[in-house]
């Protein structure tokens, strides 16, 4: 399943598993510091939760994704210049952006090297990367302990932070700051964890045929149904790498 397909059987209901707008108001606020001057592109916007938070804040954004679907619900709540492209070959000239970010879309794309170094060809001089990765980080809760063994489950991560460093450098870019560093606030009960395990919301599950999937997260629904009040909410202040990185003047 290419990424596109992927991301158009799950753009109904992507919101409602990662944090929604709230979350997304939260991300740009982490980001808005390390921008250049100018004007932002978002490349994989998704549906564009951090792009209306950044416009919120007074950027003037636009956002390129693969998926259409993902676009469509984007444009039920963001107003700026969406546009439907891969972020291995950005339908824009050269120098013509003043910012290029990715939030959680790096890791997403076939060849993250070659994908930042796309970001630099459209970069103008002095403009900058902003990325958002990783694996969320917080303290640790029951649900988080149980969150863990998920995680731990997956395939290793390309955007890990030497690799973004590197591939950055490879790029021509000089990074700014590189940290792991707070992201979002967000609060989730074992009732809606189930639900999105048993419906494979999880990236990685999806990738598992539905036999596997379900021997895979067996034993991490019965801990989930072990919690006691499984309609509680449990809050937690998640951080994740950020890197900033500027194009040479």
């Amino acid at each position: 399943m290419t990424e596109s397909v992927k991301f158009d059987k799950m753009a109904a209901n992507y919101d409602a598993a990662r944090g929604g707008e709230g979350r997304g108001h939260m991300t740009a606020a982490t980001i808005s510091t390390h921008l250049a001057p100018g004007s932002v592109l978002e490349v994989g916007v998704g549906t564009a939760v951090v792009a209306a938070g950044l416009a919120a804040l007074g950027h003037t954004v636009r956002g390129v994704d693969v998926s259409q679907p993902m676009l469509d619900v984007a444009a039920t709540r963001f107003g700026g210049e969406l546009l439907i492209g891969d972020g291995m070959a950005l339908p824009f000239e050269d120098g013509s952006q003043d910012n290029v970010v990715y939030v959680h879309a790096l890791h997403l794309m076939p060849d993250m090297p070659a994908a930042l170094a796309e970001a630099a060809r459209v970069l103008r001089p002095g403009g900058r990367v902003v990325v958002r990765h990783g694996d969320p980080v917080a303290e640790a809760d029951d649900l988080v302990l149980i969150l863990r063994q998920v995680q731990a489950m997956q395939p290793a991560r390309p955007d890990e932070p030497e690799a973004v460093r590197t591939a950055a450098e490879k790029a021509g870019l000089r990074v700014l700051r590189q940290a792991l560093e707070p992201e979002y606030e967000s609060g989730m009960d074992p009732d809606t964890f189930i639900a999105l395990i048993t419906n494979r919301q999880v990236p990685f599950l999806q990738k598992l045929d539905p036999a596997r999937a379900a021997e895979v997260v067996a034993p991490i629904l019965e801990q989930l149904h072990a919690l006691p009040e499984p309609k509680r909410v449990r809050r937690q202040a998640w951080s994740c790498w950020l890197t900033a990185a500027e194009k040479p003047v």
